[in-house]
């Protein structure tokens, strides 16, 4: 943790907030060992996990594995509802703290979990995560923004359920054979294209061949 904690030195500033300290503790199911991440004008490791705003749990191996960047924080904690069983799991513990301690833990997502003095992300589909029927490898949930990228295997549904966001989207289209349905509307997937997605609409990549695609949304809820 202190090594990952010093590596977040130059990226500190995009991980603060003006809502006071929040405290995130971390606990290895399968070791017993914890700590607690103290999130304010700087970062502090502490072994005691106090009154934590977030819980973070996990096997020492998946934490071994980010440490090693053989495995990815955003792609294992993702998910597509919320009681979806992921191999990092977290639990909101202050709810009158719940907006501004999950924008701090998403901000972590990307500039504290990624190691390295500058954080740089492999886009490989065996790093991406399981979300709304696809692959995602998140890239920045921050600030009202998220955006990610996706692999949608052959065969498979991005957004099968049909669900709608009350928000806009966008999906550039990087590879990959198939359909993009927006509402009634459907679109032959063509490479180094960008596809808008308006508020509120069903949208899907029906993939015939291995998709993938960069998503990002906008003016999106912090929760």
């Amino acid at each position: 943790m202190r090594r990952l904690a010093e590596e977040a030195e130059p990226y500190l500033d995009l991980m603060k907030t003006e809502g006071g300290d929040v405290r995130i503790a971390v606990t290895l199911t399968d070791s017993g060992e914890g700590a607690a991440l103290v999130v304010g004008d700087g970062i502090t490791v502490a072994e005691e996990q106090g009154e934590p705003d977030i819980r973070l749990t996990m096997e020492k191996r998946v934490f071994e594995g980010i440490l090693r960047g053989g495995a990815d924080f955003g792609a294992l904690i993702g998910r597509s509802k919320m009681s979806d069983v992921r191999p990092i799991n977290f639990e909101l513990l202050n709810m009158e703290r719940a907006a501004v301690a999950s924008e701090v833990l998403k901000a972590m997502m990307t500039f504290f979990f990624t190691p390295g003095r500058v954080k740089v992300k492999a886009l490989r589909p065996e790093l991406a995560g399981e979300a709304h029927g696809a692959h995602p490898i998140p890239l920045v949930y921050w600030d009202g923004v998220r955006f990610a990228w996706y692999a949608v295997r052959a065969g498979e549904v991005l957004n099968e359920e049909g669900e709608r966001d009350p928000y806009p989207q966008a999906f550039v289209i990087l590879r990959g054979r198939g359909v993009f349905v927006i509402d009634d509307a459907r679109l032959e997937l063509r490479r180094n294209t960008v596809i808008y997605v308006p508020p509120n609409s069903v949208h899907q990549i029906r993939a015939d061949e291995d998709v993938e695609a960069i998503w990002i949304a906008w003016r999106a809820p912090p929760m």
